[in-house]
């Protein structure tokens, strides 16, 4: 094998809804300011989760409680903020191509959101109780 190949590419996992996740897909906006700016961005409800988003109704309603079909794709990336941790997912719908019209430009609907990405945070234990949120999942390990 090629010098930094490791062999065959891993797929992510899946989170399964067990609750409403609705509210906690969160997108992470930065901090404006002046070239190269030490500000912290923050995290805040995603835009395609907004309860007007025009088409967002029939894919949210998805992940509104477990059994409705929807999960959240594991896309690999970890952010952790003031001992919390978040996980970047993608929203998938059977029947529905997440990225069929999504152009990654923001549109007005939710079929034209950047992907249908957001973070959802995790219950990791280090966070104190009354400022984690964590989101009603549950891991669904990927193929390996």
């Amino acid at each position: 094998m090629a010098s930094g190949v490791q062999g065959p590419k891993q797929t992510h996992g899946y989170f399964v809804p067990l609750g409403n996740c609705v509210a906690s897909v969160l997108q992470y906006n930065g901090a404006a300011g002046a070239g190269g700016s030490f500000l912290p961005g923050a995290f805040t409800a995603a835009s395609w989760t907004a309860s007007g988003a025009s088409g967002a109704g029939a894919l949210l309603s998805t992940i509104s409680s477990i059994g409705q079909g929807g999960l959240l794709r594991d896309m690999g990336k970890t952010v952790v903020s003031s001992n919390r941790t978040f996980r970047k997912v993608q929203l998938v719908v059977k029947g529905a191509s997440t990225l069929a019209g999504a152009t990654g430009v923001t549109g007005t609907g939710a079929e034209n959101q950047p992907y249908l990405t957001g973070y959802i945070e995790l219950g990791t234990g280090n966070a104190l109780v009354r400022d984690a949120t964590p989101a009603p999942v549950a891991y669904l390990p990927g193929l390996l």
